[in-house]
């Protein structure tokens, strides 16, 4: 598999410094070119909608030349790393890369608790929930790009999605909010998610007929919804792509198991690893054994040093949460915690491959329409 570092001066990144600028809120990130001058054009509504998933190589899977989002493709673009989730989407909400917002991945350790914990589920490695608000919000918050936007300018912000202020629970709620917001007489910028193509194929894998029928009604619904848009810059992409992966658990390692505090934390393809205080000499013998050939390791000096996780400042837990190691997934293999969690699993992402990494930037301009005047 071909090995793809994230391009922090073309990523997903860069797309939300270019939003940033384009309302004159401050950004701390290079911004695109060819975006900051679509938005010179100062479309009255500005909608950034996030597919989670959908990589290049599954949008030239499933949809032809001639379908919507392809016809309207304008370039590929990077993910960031880790290219998952929790660490991407929280990119394009914040205008941070991930070493800055520190929102890594699925599970981070928290020496507070002494155990990781999964972020959006508030739940330690063993399953205990953790009662109250988030802790990853409360330790780690950050200003969502709309908040950052209503500081500076009389524009308004929503998001729609499952989790948003504009909570939708369908994609043809998604579309509807979206043409909704788009027809209102204000100055708005549009933040919309949807978790398809990649529920499905983490259970069914990359060419699963469910991830095909996702991607054509997503083309579908979206050529009408551009339709009846007016003033409008609809600009699509994802978090991440996906591989179909190949996949074994902590449970056959016991020994790797003795040398560590705690389960690996992040993602099954980009594992921190926190030892046990003399274990690290017996740790890297047995895991370049098994897995010297499937991961890149790195030590916490060389990550930082390698600004993988994006090119500012380091968030204050950044140290702590990449462990006394970091393993990087540059082939099929990953490794989950258990066993049933590693058959439950098909479709993966997080490693450094170019499937995972590269996103689409599809740009769908509409013009302010005109009035009819002959009626």
């Amino acid at each position: 598999m071909q090995v793809q570092k994230p391009d922090y001066q073309n990523s997903i990144l860069n797309l939300v410094n270019s939003i940033l600028n384009s309302y004159g809120a401050p950004y701390r990130y290079r911004t695109l070119p060819a975006v900051d001058d679509i938005l010179k054009k100062d479309y009255r509504h500005v909608v950034l909608l996030v597919l989670d998933g959908m990589g290049v190589s599954v949008l030239e899977r499933f949809l032809t030349k001639d379908s919507f989002l392809r016809r309207h493709f304008q370039r590929e673009i990077s993910s960031v790393f880790p290219p998952t989730t929790v660490a991407a989407t929280t990119t394009l909400e914040s205008g941070l890369a991930p070493a800055e917002h520190g929102w890594l991945g699925w599970s981070m350790y928290f020496p507070e608790i002494q155990d990781k914990v999964n972020v959006f589920l508030n739940t330690t490695g063993s399953g205990k929930v953790i009662e109250g608000e988030l802790l990853a919000s409360r330790l780690m918050p950050y200003e969502k790009v709309g908040s950052q936007i209503m500081h500076v300018c009389e524009a308004k912000a929503y998001e729609v999605s499952p989790f948003g202020d504009y909570h939708i629970d369908t994609f043809e709620e998604l579309i509807s909010g979206v043409k909704t917001l788009c027809e209102r007489d204000e100055k708005n910028y549009l933040y919309a998610y949807w978790p398809e193509p990649d529920h499905v194929m983490h259970e069914g894998g990359c060419t699963c007929r469910e991830a095909g029928e996702w991607l054509e009604k997503i083309d579908r619904e979206l050529e009408r919804l551009s339709a009846e848009l007016s003033d409008t810059l609809l600009l699509v992409t994802a978090d991440h792509g996906h591989i179909d992966g190949r996949n074994v658990s902590m449970e056959a390692y016991p020994e790797l198991m003795d040398c560590l505090k705690c389960l690996p934390a992040v993602e099954p393809r980009a594992l921190s690893f926190h030892l046990k205080e003399g274990m690290e000499e017996e740790f890297l013998e047995i895991f370049k054994k098994h897995f010297g050939q499937e991961f890149l390791l790195f030590s916490r000096k060389e990550i930082t040093g390698s600004q993988l996780f994006g090119e500012g400042a380091y968030h204050p837990r950044f140290q702590e949460a990449i462990g006394d190691y970091f393993a990087v997934a540059v082939g099929e293999l990953n490794l989950f915690d258990t066993d049933e969690e590693k058959e439950a699993i098909i479709g993966v992402h997080a490693g450094m491959t170019k499937e995972e990494m590269t996103v689409p930037l599809i740009v769908v301009e509409k013009p302010k329409k005109r009035k009819n005047l002959s009626a």
